[in-house]
């Protein structure tokens, strides 16, 4: 009979876990962390034979006392039964709070003035209109505020204060305005502003989710920039932030997945064979996702549709860099997708290009072009004929990696064993989310 390995080295249950955990000590102790250069943690270094590191990644907010100078996260805000309103902030490496009934909420920090609209949320727009003389199309902004705020003012969408200047055109943010950038709570509430400005004088801002907004709203932190992430712990975490009771968080659960200007369809992935198979409208669409938010029933197919791999956040199926379990689609399946919807185009983002595309004999217009190489262009509508504008700003991206610092693991700190806990509850915390939906 064949030994376990236990018993020929002699050892018990016992005998293991005290073997795992002398190995685990002395990895440890010829670790190193690896931190941004404000001094948050980023990963952690662990010796794995031959001179090589195994790169550990660190998600759980935790830092070396970080300062981050003139950095502000949030606010978090949340409205209250009496009518009043709470809010929470993190300001370079302090939360700060405040508390009122005004229709706005004013901070300071790193001696900038940031005002935020907090008690009259904007309504949602309908998902299926008209086509408007003018309805300009952005993508995976990716928590890049200083790239929207340029490149809304040079395409006079707003001000240089942020305010609204488009009149009665439509703005598409058609998803992906968060994650990996670390302003994700100010360009969320640029555009939060901006509809409310929108609807005042008839224009429209149209949030469409991508999967990213859909990480975020479930919690999973895996591409959460990590200075924003260290932000975010100090405010509670994630899931805290954005929960459905805080003003950001309930306006991001009402938004839609797809929306229809007159024959144009817009979402973030695309529509793909199955979803069009699924006989669901762009409104059922749009309602089984606020279904599954509200954490009501919701039927596979509806599930799939808006989540799954083929969903409209999450398909690459038109660009040949598309998933090899995808099959690239055909012009057949984009015409029956087409006609199921009484479209004539699908706009989409989610795949890089490297300049605004027409695809598929014109039938799809791809317009991620979220990188430093790719052409700064938009979409635009104007009476129904696209039109890609070349709007004269880049996505100003860090090349590379961020310059990091490294020092060794502190067996003997009770800091870095309580950020390596932090770690064990975030990835923990990740492996339960449910895949995909």
């Amino acid at each position: 009979m064949r030994k376990s390995v236990a018993k020929c080295l002699g050892l018990g249950t016992l005998g293991l876990a005290a073997l795992a955990a002398v190995l685990l000590l002395a990895g440890l102790s010829q670790s190193e962390v690896e931190l941004t250069p404000n001094g948050v943690h980023s990963r952690l270094l662990f010796p794995a034979g031959a001179s090589k590191d195994a790169a550990i990644q660190l998600w759980g907010g935790t830092g070396d006392k970080p300062v981050l100078p003139g950095f502000l996260d949030g606010p978090v805000v949340r409205n209250e039964a009496d009518g009043t309103w709470s809010a929470a902030w993190f300001c370079e490496d302090r939360v700060e709070r405040s508390s009122g009934a005004g229709a706005e909420l004013h901070i300071s920090c790193g001696g900038k003035q940031s005002r935020y609209p907090v008690s009259a949320p904007p309504s949602v727009p309908p998902s299926v209109i008209p086509m408007p003389a003018q309805l300009l199309v952005l993508s995976d902004v990716e928590g890049n505020l200083a790239f929207l705020d340029a490149a809304l003012q040079k395409l006079g969408v707003a001000d240089a204060d942020g305010n609204w200047r488009y009149g009665r055109g439509q703005l598409v943010i058609a998803g992906d305005a968060v994650d990996r950038g670390r302003d994700v709570f100010g360009v969320l509430w640029r555009i939060y502003g901006l509809s409310l400005q929108a609807a005042q004088v008839g224009g429209a801002v149209h949030m469409v989710l991508g999967n990213h907004e859909q990480y975020l709203l479930r919690g999973n932190v895996s591409r959460a920039n990590r200075e924003h992430l260290y932000a975010l712990e100090q405010l509670g975490g994630q899931r805290a932030a954005f929960a459905a009771d805080t003003v950001l968080g309930n306006w991001l659960r009402a938004q839609p997945v797809v929306v229809q200007a007159g024959k144009v369809l817009l979402t973030h992935g695309g529509i793909s064979r199955e979803v069009a198979a699924s006989g669901l409208s762009v409104e059922q669409l749009n309602e089984a996702m606020r279904r599954y938010w509200r954490g009501e029933p919701a039927s596979k197919a509806e599930l799939d549709a808006v989540l799954g791999a083929d969903g409209v956040s999450r398909y690459r199926g038109y660009f040949d860099a598309g998933d090899k379990k995808e099959s690239r689609a055909s012009q057949e399946d984009i015409e029956a997708a087409l006609r199921h919807f009484g479209a004539d185009a699908i706009v989409v983002g989610h795949t890089q290009v490297e300049r605004v595309s027409s695809l598929y004999q014109g039938r799809v217009h791809a317009v991620d072009v979220n990188s430093n190489g790719a052409a700064p262009e938009v979409l635009l509508f104007e009476n129904g004929v696209p039109r890609v504008v070349d709007m004269g700003v880049g996505r100003a991206l860090p090349e590379g990696a961020p310059a990091a610092a490294l020092r060794p693991f502190k067996l003997t700190a009770a800091a870095d064993w309580q950020a390596l806990g932090r770690n064990v509850q975030a990835a923990w915390r990740l492996s339960r989310l449910p895949h995909p939906y």
